[in-house]
């Protein structure tokens, strides 16, 4: 049961979201295979991944990870994320097992190593984006399923999924965009639920429109020509290390050297990733016929 609220955690994502991508993603498709790889004949998320058409969106890219690599579909980030020393991506900790894309996070002498990835290949300006999820607790690993610039041009940015709670028992979404005079502006708001488990997390992105969807419903949206992006956008998905040491910096309570959500090893798992681009002609007769007012039972992100 999910329900939706505002959250003292969002100052928080805020920042993270800002940097969280803003680091070099090499083109690393090559993953190694994860030991004694077995194709999985079952979705590990418990929903099948989507196929085909729906009303005003045409399926352009599906991935259900059912092999023992990656793929050139994706590349693997690598680097620090700007503005946060205390994390670190590494190719090798992205692996495909025959059932899931996994993102690792692991503690070293040296800090937290994670990993993450893009959808590079399929950038595109306007469309929809589902992924079926889960991720393990912790109070020192964020995830991150957001939209980002092709031109590496930040703002804009969609973050549709995120985390910085410890617990999973909210997730946030969130977008950064530039003002007519040049200044940076961003707005967040959260849902809660138990992320620990598998959810559908998406979005719907058209000309002054985002849509949030969890497990399909619009739990959030955007009606704005200045707020919502009008350039080509990839997928990023990411787990970043940190959230534990950078909790005072963000006005939060910092974590307790005894809580049981201080694991060493955290993992990100991603069943499927389905991308439709727009049918506009389609759209548009959806548009005139009411199916894109605001949706009473959402956030509102002009409700400031």
């Amino acid at each position: 049961m999910t329900g939706r609220r505002t959250v003292s955690v969002l100052a928080a994502a805020l920042t993270l979201s800002a940097t969280a991508a803003t680091t070099a993603c090499s083109v690393l498709p090559t993953a190694s295979p994860s030991p004694a790889c077995t194709v999985a004949t079952e979705p590990a998320g418990g929903v099948p991944m989507p196929s085909g058409n729906l009303p005003g969106w045409t399926q352009i890219f599906t991935d259900d990870f059912d092999r023992c690599e990656l793929g050139d579909s994706w590349g693997t980030y690598s680097g620090q994320p700007g503005g946060n020393p205390l994390g670190e991506w590494n190719h090798s900790m992205v692996s495909v097992d025959g059932d899931v894309l996994e993102l690792r996070s692991e503690r070293t002498d040296s800090g937290w190593v994670s990993g993450g990835v893009s959808n590079f290949p399929v950038a595109q300006t306007y469309g929809r984006w589902e992924i079926r999820m889960r991720a393990d607790v912790s109070d020192d690993i964020s995830y991150h399923m957001l939209l980002w610039p092709q031109d590496e041009q930040w703002p804009p940015e969609i973050d549709f999924a995120e985390s910085v709670d410890g617990h999973r028992e909210e997730m946030s979404a969130f977008l950064h965009w530039k003002k007519p005079n040049g200044e940076r502006d961003k707005h967040g708001v959260s849902i809660a639920g138990d992320f620990s488990d598998w959810h559908t997390v998406g979005v719907e992105w058209g000309p002054g429109i985002v849509r949030y969807l969890l497990d399909g419903k619009v739990w959030a949206e955007a009606h704005s020509d200045e707020m919502v992006p009008d350039v080509p956008m990839w997928l990023g998905m990411q787990a970043e290390g940190g959230s534990c040491e950078r909790r005072v910096d963000w006005g939060l309570e910092p974590c307790s050297e005894d809580s049981d959500l201080r694991a060493d090893e955290v993992s990100v798992e991603i069943d499927w990733v389905t991308v439709y681009e727009p049918d506009f002609a389609v759209l548009e007769q959806m548009y005139r016929d009411g199916q894109f007012a605001p949706t009473d039972s959402a956030i509102q992100f002009t409700d400031r």
